[in-house]
């Protein structure tokens, strides 16, 4: 499913109210997330090589790295039907129907 503008500044424009994370870091994120996105479905359609585990873990940890600064926590889901990594911010605010965070957009 293709993220539309709409989306990626619905994500922007939420990260900049509820956490300190800054533009650079939001596309940054958008990025990351996308890869973490295509593995998942990878994945689910056949077995990860080992290269592709460790692309998957470097990545995870870039985005952890990101958001500790500004304590935010991510949240990673391996199901690519749905939100792969959403955003935990300090106020609390989500925007997904789990009530855990905030939902990052893929492409």
């Amino acid at each position: 499913m293709a993220v539309t503008s709409k989306e990626k500044m619905e994500f922007a424009y939420a990260m900049a109210r509820h956490s300190t994370v800054t533009q650079h870091e939001c596309l940054r994120l958008l990025r990351l997330a996308a890869t973490v996105q295509r593995l998942a479905t990878e994945a689910c359609n056949r077995e990860l090589t080992e290269r592709e585990v460790r692309k998957d873990e470097k990545v995870q940890m870039d985005i952890i790295a990101i958001l500790a600064p500004h304590d935010c926590e991510a949240k990673f889901q391996g199901d690519p039907r749905g939100c792969c990594v959403k955003v935990k911010v300090p106020d609390g605010y989500t925007n997904d129907w789990g009530r855990e965070g905030i939902c990052v957009p893929t492409s």
